[in-house]
């Protein structure tokens, strides 16, 4: 799924509920330069597979919030700059396990973090 929506600079909202992502392995760029993003369900993903989640949403600087509460990254080891570019983040749902792998790319910004 590396690159799916890349440059979908006029996407404003996308419900994915309908993927299966069980055997996902690469979810590298996959919104890169969506400027007009402002909502995306991942709820349904299953990343248990997923290793690479660098510059997932590089460039959604729309988003404001985001739940990944449903991401399992526990085989995760690519994170970098997941979310570069998100000047308008503000929130993102998620649990301890996938905060303590993207913490750093958080705390270099001013985001609400909600514990699921």
């Amino acid at each position: 799924m590396s690159c799916m929506f890349c440059y979908c600079s006029q996407l404003i909202s996308l419900n994915l509920s309908s993927f299966n992502t069980k055997n996902v392995e690469d979810m590298d760029a996959m919104f890169w330069s969506c400027y007009d993003l402002t909502n995306v369900d991942l709820l349904s993903f299953n990343t248990e597979n997923v290793k690479d989640i660098c510059w997932m949403f590089n460039g959604c600087n729309k988003l404001k919030n985001i739940n990944l509460s449903s991401f399992n990254t526990k085989n995760v080891f690519r994170v970098k700059s997941i979310f570069s570019g998100c000047g308008e983040l503000k929130e993102i749902k998620l649990t301890r396990d996938t905060y303590e792998k993207l913490k750093n790319e958080i705390n270099e910004k001013e985001i609400k973090i909600i514990f699921v």
